[in-house]
């Protein structure tokens, strides 16, 4: 009688494949899934949202990252899911902090999240010229004050976030 070595199912799915060849999936997103997961894994019991409320500001830090060049300051984070709980700001915030937004671009991400929960936060975007000149930007009433040491440049008023057609 022969024994065969036990049979194991790919690591893979199988590869679409595109006019013939394998498709290519990008780095980028290769390693955003790989991270994704190693952090959804770690963190499950914190929210069944977590995953989604993950993804949602993965690709509204996206969103904001392309169109900041060229947009200013009328950029506008996409929607959130609905029925996302407002506590799962923890998880947007963690993948912001890991993919490291600057903070504007946190500051833009974060401002649709909590309007889409009903709370209305301004940016307050700051400069100051000591030791060089530096800028900063923080949401009023939500992160901590710092006009003491920044002078206010402009304030971006909350807005509908922009929606999907």
């Amino acid at each position: 009688m022969t024994v065969l070595p036990p049979q194991h199912p790919p690591q893979h799915p199988p590869e679409r494949l595109v006019r013939g060849r394998p498709r290519r999936r990008s780095r980028a997103r290769t390693r955003w899934t790989r991270w994704a997961r190693r952090w959804v894994a770690r963190r499950a019991h914190l929210t069944p949202s977590a995953p989604v409320a993950a993804w949602w500001a993965d690709r509204a830090l996206r969103t904001v990252r392309r169109e900041l060049p060229t947009g200013g300051t009328a950029v506008r984070a996409p929607a959130p899911p609905p029925g996302l709980p407002e506590s799962a700001l923890v998880t947007v915030e963690a993948v912001l902090r890991r993919r490291r937004a600057t903070c504007l671009q946190r500051c833009l991400v974060v401002q649709a999240w909590l309007g889409a929960h009903g709370r209305d936060h301004d940016v307050v975007v700051a400069v100051h010229a000591r030791d060089g000149f530096g800028a900063h930007a923080w949401l009023a009433d939500h992160d901590e004050d710092q006009s003491s040491s920044w002078q206010e440049l402009t304030r971006l008023p909350a807005r509908a976030p922009r929606v999907r057609p």
